[in-house]
């Protein structure tokens, strides 16, 4: 069941943030109120031009969309690693040394692993945590490529919690160059249109006047749509690297704070351990060879004493057979 638990942890990255949550509620936040003003206001020509950048077309609320989804959806991820590092923090420093001092006696594979396990739940911080998860690891399987093994794993882990924020960096250019391709088309759609509607080279200029509008309409609205993605791109992209640089030093310093601090003093109570109980196994085997030594000594002064007891016996024989025979002797 232990196994098991590591194993379901080793699978979970705490600062993974889900994308849905942004979605949903920047749906619910920015894109139906922008395409509603798009629909009310957009065409308007009282519209100011600040307002017309963001709701002048079908696309820039899109655009917007995609911009406040990934913002939202990086402002949760960094509060996530913001308590990874605190509950890690608390771990290296109160949690793991309280739990390591009560169980200096104990087995380091199962007490101590309950004990730690009991104290980090009271403190609040789950089993996923990255810090627990590698002495979770340690304790259990004692292998020395696991440090390696895990390390990587964990950066792979956080180059895949960036994916869908780079594609929304990717993505949103992309749109504004859709946008402009868009109101190119358009415009060159209604000039070609007034064009062919024109009957005679003096309807030209009534028909440039009553045209022209839509065409610079079009034409705002596919360089509207570029700069506002390229406006929203660049402090996305700026937001992105500086978290993902965050999150790079948080495992650095995971690095540090298991190489320096917290695996040194585990491999000290397993060889402590390992000391004492090799200690007690030599004593036990001196006491039981002393004991073997003690019953060979009796035995070989039994062995001796009924030796001399035959012998013993013997001169008396010999004495007594002596003694007869004189006596019979003297008697003849």
């Amino acid at each position: 069941m232990k196994n098991k638990i590591i194993e379901n942890t080793m699978n979970s990255y705490p600062i993974e943030q889900s994308f849905k949550l942004p979605l949903v509620m920047t749906i619910l936040l920015v894109l139906i109120p922008a395409l509603t003003l798009y629909f009310s206001f957009g065409a308007s020509s009282d519209t100011p031009r600040a307002l017309k950048l963001f709701f002048g077309n079908w696309i820039s609320p899109i655009i917007l969309w995609f911009f406040m989804a990934s913002f939202f959806h990086l402002l949760l991820k960094r509060k996530k690693l913001i308590k990874e590092q605190k509950q890690a923090d608390i771990l290296a420093k109160q949690v793991f040394p309280a739990s390591l001092t009560n169980h200096l006696d104990g087995d380091i594979d199962g007490s101590l692993h309950d004990g730690l396990q009991t104290a980090s739940k009271q403190q609040g911080i789950p089993n996923n945590n990255l810090l627990l998860t590698r002495i979770n690891l340690f304790l259990n399987h004692h292998e020395d490529d696991i440090d390696d093994n895990f390390g990587i794993k964990e950066r792979e882990q956080m180059k895949g919690s960036f994916s869908l924020p780079r594609f929304m960096v990717w993505a949103i250019p992309i749109l504004g160059f859709i946008g402009t391709v868009w109101g190119i088309s358009n415009g060159i759609a209604h000039f070609s249109d007034a064009m062919t509607s024109t009957q005679s080279v003096t309807d030209i200029s009534s028909m440039l006047k009553d045209n022209l509008p839509l065409v610079t309409n079009s034409l705002a609205t596919a360089f509207d749509t570029t700069l506002l993605a390229l406006l929203l791109s660049i402090p996305l992209m700026m937001l992105m690297l500086a978290l993902e640089k965050e999150e790079e030093a948080y495992l650095i310093n995971l690095d540090e704070m298991w190489y320096h601090d917290i695996k040194p003093l585990l491999q000290t109570q397993s060889d402590r351990v390992n000391t004492v109980i090799t200690t007690g196994s030599e004593v036990e085997t001196g006491v039981s060879s002393s004991s073997d030594n003690s019953t060979q000594v009796v035995a070989n002064e039994i062995k001796q004493l009924s030796t001399q007891v035959k012998a013993l016996q013997e001169t008396m024989e010999d004495l007594y057979e002596t003694i007869f025979t004189s006596k019979l002797t003297d008697k003849s």
